[in-house]
Protein backbone atom coordinates (compact mmCIF):
# COMPACT_ATOMS: atom_id res chain seq x y z
CA UNK A 1 0.00 0.00 0.00
CA UNK A 2 1.24 3.45 -0.77
CA UNK A 3 1.45 6.51 1.41
CA UNK A 4 0.08 9.80 0.11
CA UNK A 5 2.66 12.24 -1.21
CA UNK A 6 1.62 15.85 -0.93
CA UNK A 7 3.45 19.04 -1.69
CA UNK A 8 3.61 19.84 2.01
CA UNK A 9 6.66 19.00 4.14
CA UNK A 10 7.05 15.52 5.56
CA UNK A 11 6.95 14.64 9.22
CA UNK A 12 10.15 13.37 10.87
CA UNK A 13 9.28 9.67 10.42
CA UNK A 14 8.88 10.00 6.66
CA UNK A 15 5.09 10.08 6.79
CA UNK A 16 3.31 12.59 4.62
CA UNK A 17 2.25 15.66 6.55
CA UNK A 18 -1.47 16.29 6.81
CA UNK A 19 -2.60 19.81 6.07
CA UNK A 20 -5.16 21.96 7.81
CA UNK A 21 -7.49 21.38 10.75
CA UNK A 22 -8.76 18.11 9.25
CA UNK A 23 -5.17 16.86 9.01
CA UNK A 24 -4.44 17.74 12.64
CA UNK A 25 -7.57 15.95 13.86
CA UNK A 26 -6.84 12.88 11.75
CA UNK A 27 -3.17 12.75 12.77
CA UNK A 28 -4.19 12.80 16.45
CA UNK A 29 -6.00 9.50 15.84
CA UNK A 30 -2.91 7.77 14.35
CA UNK A 31 -2.25 5.54 17.43
CA UNK A 32 -5.88 4.40 17.44
CA UNK A 33 -5.88 3.72 13.70
CA UNK A 34 -2.65 1.74 14.11
CA UNK A 35 -4.24 -0.27 16.95
CA UNK A 36 -7.30 -1.12 14.83
CA UNK A 37 -5.11 -2.21 11.91
CA UNK A 38 -2.89 -4.30 14.21
CA UNK A 39 -5.93 -5.96 15.76
CA UNK A 40 -7.52 -6.88 12.43
CA UNK A 41 -4.20 -8.06 10.97
CA UNK A 42 -3.28 -9.87 14.22
CA UNK A 43 0.18 -8.31 14.12
CA UNK A 44 2.19 -6.09 16.42
CA UNK A 45 1.68 -2.34 16.15
CA UNK A 46 5.13 -1.86 14.64
CA UNK A 47 4.69 -4.49 11.91
CA UNK A 48 5.26 -3.07 8.41
CA UNK A 49 1.80 -4.21 7.23
CA UNK A 50 0.21 -2.28 10.08
CA UNK A 51 2.13 0.84 9.06
CA UNK A 52 1.04 0.32 5.44
CA UNK A 53 -2.60 0.01 6.49
CA UNK A 54 -2.32 3.10 8.68
CA UNK A 55 -0.90 5.15 5.81
CA UNK A 56 -3.51 3.80 3.39
CA UNK A 57 -6.24 4.74 5.87
CA UNK A 58 -4.98 8.32 5.96
CA UNK A 59 -4.72 8.43 2.18
CA UNK A 60 -8.32 7.29 1.81
CA UNK A 61 -9.47 9.69 4.54
CA UNK A 62 -7.80 12.65 2.80
CA UNK A 63 -9.21 11.71 -0.57
CA UNK A 64 -12.68 11.06 0.83
CA UNK A 65 -12.97 13.83 3.38
CA UNK A 66 -15.73 15.40 1.30
CA UNK A 67 -17.88 12.32 2.08
CA UNK A 68 -17.70 13.08 5.81
CA UNK A 69 -21.06 14.68 6.58
CA UNK A 70 -21.15 17.95 8.48
CA UNK A 71 -21.40 17.26 12.20
CA UNK A 72 -20.52 13.56 11.80
CA UNK A 73 -17.83 12.51 14.32
CA UNK A 74 -14.42 11.94 12.73
CA UNK A 75 -13.25 9.09 14.94
CA UNK A 76 -15.82 6.36 13.99
CA UNK A 77 -15.60 7.34 10.32
CA UNK A 78 -11.80 7.08 10.32
CA UNK A 79 -11.77 3.83 12.32
CA UNK A 80 -14.27 2.36 9.86
CA UNK A 81 -11.88 3.18 7.05
CA UNK A 82 -9.00 1.63 9.03
CA UNK A 83 -10.99 -1.55 9.58
CA UNK A 84 -11.87 -1.86 5.90
CA UNK A 85 -8.28 -1.22 4.81
CA UNK A 86 -7.01 -3.88 7.22
CA UNK A 87 -9.67 -6.36 6.08
CA UNK A 88 -8.61 -5.72 2.48
CA UNK A 89 -5.03 -6.53 3.50
CA UNK A 90 -6.16 -9.77 5.19
CA UNK A 91 -8.07 -10.77 2.04
CA UNK A 92 -5.01 -10.02 -0.08
CA UNK A 93 -2.86 -12.19 2.21
CA UNK A 94 -5.37 -15.03 1.91
CA UNK A 95 -5.47 -14.81 -1.88
CA UNK A 96 -1.67 -14.67 -2.07
CA UNK A 97 -1.32 -17.75 0.12
CA UNK A 98 -3.95 -19.62 -1.90
CA UNK A 99 -2.11 -18.83 -5.13
CA UNK A 100 1.22 -19.97 -3.71
CA UNK A 101 -0.26 -23.33 -2.64
CA UNK A 102 -1.98 -24.16 -5.94
CA UNK A 103 -0.06 -26.76 -7.90
CA UNK A 104 0.92 -26.05 -11.47
CA UNK A 105 0.62 -28.67 -14.21
CA UNK A 106 4.21 -29.77 -13.49
CA UNK A 107 3.84 -30.01 -9.69
CA UNK A 108 2.75 -32.95 -7.60
CA UNK A 109 -0.28 -32.80 -5.39
CA UNK A 110 0.38 -30.27 -2.56
CA UNK A 111 -0.60 -32.91 -0.02
CA UNK A 112 2.47 -34.86 -1.07
CA UNK A 113 4.62 -31.98 0.21
CA UNK A 114 3.05 -31.99 3.69
CA UNK A 115 5.50 -33.56 6.14
CA UNK A 116 4.44 -36.80 7.80
CA UNK A 117 3.54 -36.16 11.42
CA UNK A 118 3.90 -39.82 12.43
CA UNK A 119 6.79 -40.50 14.78
CA UNK A 120 9.99 -41.72 13.19
CA UNK A 121 11.57 -45.11 13.81
CA UNK A 122 13.98 -43.74 16.44
CA UNK A 123 11.12 -42.07 18.32
CA UNK A 124 9.02 -45.25 18.24
CA UNK A 125 12.00 -47.26 19.50
CA UNK A 126 12.57 -44.80 22.36
CA UNK A 127 8.88 -44.95 23.31
CA UNK A 128 8.96 -48.75 23.28
CA UNK A 129 12.05 -48.77 25.53
CA UNK A 130 10.47 -46.30 27.91
CA UNK A 131 7.23 -48.32 28.05
CA UNK A 132 9.19 -51.52 28.77
CA UNK A 133 11.15 -49.75 31.52
CA UNK A 134 7.93 -48.44 33.09
CA UNK A 135 6.35 -51.91 32.98
CA UNK A 136 9.44 -53.46 34.58
CA UNK A 137 9.45 -50.78 37.30
CA UNK A 138 5.73 -51.35 37.92
CA UNK A 139 6.33 -55.10 38.33
CA UNK A 140 8.92 -54.39 41.05
CA UNK A 141 6.42 -52.36 43.12
CA UNK A 142 4.67 -53.98 46.08
CA UNK A 143 1.27 -55.34 44.96
CA UNK A 144 -0.76 -52.70 46.86
CA UNK A 145 1.28 -49.83 45.41
CA UNK A 146 1.05 -51.30 41.90
CA UNK A 147 -2.74 -51.73 42.17
CA UNK A 148 -3.19 -48.14 43.42
CA UNK A 149 -0.99 -46.84 40.57
CA UNK A 150 -2.98 -48.81 37.97
CA UNK A 151 -6.32 -47.65 39.34
CA UNK A 152 -5.16 -44.03 39.31
CA UNK A 153 -3.07 -43.78 36.11
CA UNK A 154 -4.70 -46.43 33.93
CA UNK A 155 -8.32 -46.47 35.08
CA UNK A 156 -8.37 -42.76 36.00
CA UNK A 157 -10.08 -43.24 39.34
CA UNK A 158 -9.83 -40.50 42.00
CA UNK A 159 -8.08 -41.22 45.30
CA UNK A 160 -11.39 -41.52 47.19
CA UNK A 161 -12.69 -44.31 44.89
CA UNK A 162 -9.35 -46.12 44.99
CA UNK A 163 -9.41 -46.03 48.79
CA UNK A 164 -12.94 -47.45 48.82
CA UNK A 165 -12.07 -50.14 46.27
CA UNK A 166 -8.92 -51.24 48.14
CA UNK A 167 -10.47 -50.82 51.61
CA UNK A 168 -7.75 -48.50 52.93
CA UNK A 169 -7.72 -44.86 54.11
CA UNK A 170 -7.33 -42.20 51.43
CA UNK A 171 -4.02 -41.05 52.98
CA UNK A 172 -2.63 -44.54 52.44
CA UNK A 173 -3.60 -44.40 48.76
CA UNK A 174 -1.84 -41.02 48.45
CA UNK A 175 1.28 -42.48 50.03
CA UNK A 176 1.26 -45.59 47.80
CA UNK A 177 0.84 -43.56 44.62
CA UNK A 178 3.53 -41.08 45.67
CA UNK A 179 5.99 -43.86 46.53
CA UNK A 180 5.11 -45.72 43.33
CA UNK A 181 5.81 -42.63 41.23
CA UNK A 182 9.10 -42.07 43.01
CA UNK A 183 10.15 -45.69 42.48
CA UNK A 184 9.32 -45.54 38.77
CA UNK A 185 11.13 -42.23 38.37
CA UNK A 186 14.19 -43.66 40.09
CA UNK A 187 14.07 -46.74 37.89
CA UNK A 188 13.92 -44.55 34.79
CA UNK A 189 16.82 -42.45 36.05
CA UNK A 190 14.79 -39.25 36.37
CA UNK A 191 14.11 -37.02 39.28
CA UNK A 192 10.56 -35.93 39.92
CA UNK A 193 7.20 -37.52 39.33
CA UNK A 194 5.80 -39.62 36.55
CA UNK A 195 2.51 -38.15 35.41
Amino acid sequence: MLAVRMESPETPRGRPALVGNFGVEVEALRPLVRAVAANVLREGRMHPDVEDCTNETFRRALEGQSRLRAGEPLRPWLLGIARHVALDAVRLRTRTRARSVRPSADDDDPLDRVPDSAPGADERLERARRTAAIRAAMERLPPDHRKAMELFHVDGLPYREIAAKLGVPMGTVCTWISRGRRSIADALGHEGNVA
